[in-house]
């Protein structure tokens, strides 16, 4: 089985890999704070902007609308002119975003915080280009592991990120702003930084001609007509909707009940805990196992998430202990954060591989696996306030778990006999 370099990459031996991933790594682990802060905060500032519940899941969705915005054009950029400079634009429009929100807060206005979320969005499609970028050059019997680095690199930042949502609120009270705004500060700098990072750091070859542009629904046909293609799409999507969905009305169900914004900020590190911080062990299970195994555990573990959110929603609408509410919705996150790790680690690298085999440009193929996979999130992210609200945190989770139905329908249907060369 042959390999290809992507755009961007420079031939060489593994210490040029190493290296290039080491960059990569560095740049997700400083943009991750900008991002996760942003995330954990942008619910509940637009609950106290309109006082209202039911658009406190517009934050999060137009986040994930603007990083599916945002995944075919940089991947276009990447093959035009190379990884660094697509990588640098997406952080830099995300600080933009950054300093959008921060405005937002400072008049108090509704759609200049959403405008600042869907520009962040664009740091979260730079963020997932990242992974991919890992994977030029790479043998594909190693792209699992390579890309679970990059991703695990997320870990530390996002970790801290929803943590800065007590200090953001003393920076925002500094700055005179509505206090929870504050924390946009936070994000501004990360993103900044991490742009810098590539842009000082990140060499590699830019392309000599750029590749023939194709259309969204041809990639996407193509995709489809092949196994592992079909199956990493609807893996990325169907996990990434759950965990969008459950999670962006998670902090904003705990705050209506009555838990501290600190503890809020430590149940969504702890959940951010387990999408990356497990990565490279899914990595090299796919590696190993196969990318189809790996997907099958991510579901069951998704499943067992759902579900403990869901007695989170039970005790607490029963007028239960808030405290055995708390334990619940934490267990129930951190499983959720680890599902949706084996799931799209495993249906990446699929894409990862295809791509690097496919008669259309990898950055193509990768940005529409992104496209898709935003939409799917985005289209939950907008549905989750609605659904908390009508429903309940317990109909939310129920909902979560009936997402991911057709991706055990894609994993039980019986796969044709695949070559790794997508159809044209």
């Amino acid at each position: 089985m042959t390999t290809s370099a992507g755009p961007g990459s420079v031939a060489g031996g593994t210490g040029v890999v190493r290296s290039r991933v080491a960059i990569l790594a560095s740049a997700q682990l400083v943009a991750g704070v900008g991002v996760s802060s942003a995330i954990a905060v942008g619910g509940l500032l637009a609950e106290e902007i309109s006082g209202t519940a039911s658009y406190s899941g517009l934050p999060q969705t137009a986040n994930v609308l603007g990083a599916a915005l945002m995944a075919v054009p940089l991947a276009r950029l990447a093959g035009r002119a190379g990884r660094r400079t697509a990588l640098a634009s997406g952080f830099a429009l995300a600080a933009a975003g950054a300093a959008v929100a921060l405005t937002a807060a400072a008049i108090a206005s509704l759609p200049a915080l959403i405008l600042g979320c869907l520009l962040l969005g664009a740091g979260m499609a730079a963020g997932l280009q990242a992974r991919f970028a890992a994977t030029d050059g790479v043998a594909d019997t190693h792209r699992g592991i390579v890309l679970s680095i990059v991703v695990w690199a997320s870990s530390l930042g996002a970790i801290v990120g929803p943590n800065l949502i007590d200090p953001g609120t003393r920076v925002g009270e500094a700055l005179g702003i509505i206090p929870l705004g504050g924390s946009w500060v936070f994000a501004l700098v990360a993103l900044l930084t991490a742009a810098l990072v590539i842009v000082l750091l990140l060499r590699g070859v830019r392309p000599a001609t750029a590749p023939p542009r194709r259309k969204i629904r041809e990639t996407l046909r193509s995709l489809l007509a092949h196994p592992d293609g079909r199956l990493g799409l609807v893996a990325m999507a169907s996990g990434h909707a759950v965990m969008v969905g459950v999670m962006a009305m998670s902090s904003v169900h705990l705050h209506g009940h009555g838990s501290t914004l600190t503890f809020i900020g430590i149940v969504i590190s702890a959940h951010v805990a387990g999408m990356y911080m497990l990565a490279p062990l899914f990595g090299w299970l796919t590696d190993r196992w196969g990318a189809r195994a790996v997907v099958g555990v991510g579901v069951a573990v998704l499943l067992a998430g759902c579900a403990g959110a869901a007695t989170s929603g039970v005790i607490d609408q029963g007028h239960g202990a808030h405290r055995a509410a708390e334990v619940w919705v934490t267990v129930g996150l951190v499983l959720i954060g680890f599902g949706w790790s084996a799931v799209t680690v495993a249906a990446a690298t699929l894409i990862a591989v295809l791509s690097h085999h496919g008669d259309a440009a990898p950055t193509d193929i990768q940005g529409v696996a992104d496209l898709t996979m935003g939409l799917a999130g985005a289209s939950a992210g907008a549905l989750s306030g609605v659904a908390l609200a009508q429903l309940g945190y317990t109909g939310l989770a129920i909902a979560g778990a009936l997402l991911l139905l057709p991706l055990v329908w894609a994993l039980v249907r019986r796969p044709s006999a695949a070559t790794v060369t997508l159809p044209s």
